[in-house]
């Protein structure tokens, strides 16, 4: 469903000879978009299908082997920052049985393969940094510097959300190698370089296709318009897509896929300029619907309204939603002790820096459960940090209060969701 169908027909597309283009996205039924999608995914299932053919286990295979691939990455990475096997396996584990990467690992779907991509990113920028490590000697450490570029560059042409925040880990370089300018800097030079060489193609692509520089991918200035503007409901924002009042936002959009792009981008602007407050009030909504549950409990409420004779309210449906829900609560929870709690201040530095990065994106244009997903192998480290410390925590009264406040604000955005999902399942 959804973006996994555009993903098989590009596929389908490219193996076949056709080129990168789909017709079949929802909301411009008919329309040919050449470059709507970000490319790496599809670009990856059409070299996958031109040696298989159209084979979905096949390409459900794939996302599984990236899915256990993240596993060992997590725990690399864990075991660099750390320095702790006890927290690497925790890590590890916790990104292992998580029910959200797990149900999606086997769908056509550009997260499981962005996730590898961003925590491997993450793990050779520790490898290029930690001390004694034999990939942060000299000359090695160059090569794996360039290495992380190429997986950053990657990830961009998976997500292009990783464009916006190259400059967190470049100016995280600096920082690292403050007692020696040069080596900073180069360091620094040599990731964004490189991250920016590794998307060249695809954007020298799309100046061929538009005649017009388009670096990843057209579909920014739609989103930020759905999400920025007057017709953009208040409360739960990530149901733009399928509310009533989509139809006129994508009606005040040209044809054309370039100039739908361009002036989504415009019209959004306008708004935000002209309407201030209302784009700071619609923010923390924004946020609370990122950090809502991956299987939405709204969604699920209404479905098992629709469908009462269905499976929507089966025992086991009803068991899967609460062993998900209860599995994102634990890792979010131990996430904000550990990130509050752990020692190592310059990986909270990059870490936090690049999640409040992420978030800050989603909470200008608009968020879902589904967009947290990346992050989660990341918040495994310290969740996984936690688990593995609880019993010999310091609970120091500044860390323990800024732990509790984190937990009353997401406590308050699980609770309205719940409360929401509850109407809608009472008839209300």
């Amino acid at each position: 469903t959804g973006d996994e169908l555009a993903y098989q027909q590009i596929a389908e597309n490219v193996a076949a000879g056709r080129g990168f283009f789909q017709t079949n996205n929802p909301f411009f039924p008919g329309q040919v978009l050449y470059a709507w999608q970000a490319p790496l995914y599809p670009l990856a299932l059409a070299l996958i299908y031109f040696f298989t053919g159209p084979n979905l286990l096949v390409a459900k295979l794939f996302g599984i082997l990236l899915s256990t691939a993240t596993v060992y990455v997590t725990f690399d990475f864990a075991r660099r920052v750390f320095a702790d096997l006890r927290v690497a396996w925790a890590a590890a584990l916790l990104v292992a049985i998580y029910p959200g990467l797990a149900t999606t690992a086997h769908l056509l779907l550009s997260e499981t393969l962005y996730t590898f991509l961003l925590v491997l990113a993450f793990d050779l920028i520790a490898r290029a940094t930690v001390p004694f490590s034999p990939f942060a000697q000299e000359g090695q450490r160059e090569v794996t510097m360039a290495a992380a570029g190429i997986v950053w560059g990657l990830g961009t042409l998976t997500r292009g959300i990783n464009l916006y925040l190259a400059f967190v880990p470049a100016l995280w370089l600096l920082f690292v190698f403050k007692r020696d300018a040069r080596r900073a800097i180069s360091a620094a030079i040599l990731f964004l370089a490189v991250s920016l060489i590794t998307i060249l193609p695809w954007t020298a692509r799309n100046y061929f296709v538009f005649h017009q520089l388009v670096l990843t991918e057209t579909k920014g200035g739609v989103n930020l318009w759905l999400g920025n503007s007057p017709y953009t409901p208040d409360e739960f924002i990530r149901t733009v897509w399928k509310s009533n009042v989509r139809e006129p936002m994508l009606a005040a959009l040209p044809p054309g896929e370039l100039a739908r792009n361009d002036v989504g981008y415009v019209l959004a602007r306008n708004f935000i300029v002209s309407e201030p407050l209302t784009f700071v009030e619609r923010m923390p909504v924004k946020f609370a619907d990122f950090w809502g549950f991956e299987r939405s409990l709204i969604d699920v409420a209404e479905e098992t309204k629709r469908h009462s004779d269905g499976g929507w309210n089966s025992p086991t449906k009803v068991i899967a939603d609460a062993v998900s829900a209860f599995a994102y609560i634990f890792l979010m929870l131990a996430a904000i002790g550990g990130f509050v709690f752990a020692p190592n201040d310059k990986w909270k530095l990059l870490l936090g820096f690049f999640i409040s990065g992420f978030i800050t994106v989603h909470a200008v244009i608009f968020g879902d459960g589904r967009f947290h997903l990346p992050l989660i192998s990341l918040l495994a480290l310290y969740a996984g940090w936690f688990v593995v410390n609880l019993a010999r925590l310091r609970w120091e009264p500044k860390r323990a209060m800024l732990t509790l406040a984190l937990v009353l604000v997401f406590g308050a955005i699980w609770w309205h969701e719940f409360a929401a999902a509850l109407q809608i399942l009472r008839g209300a």
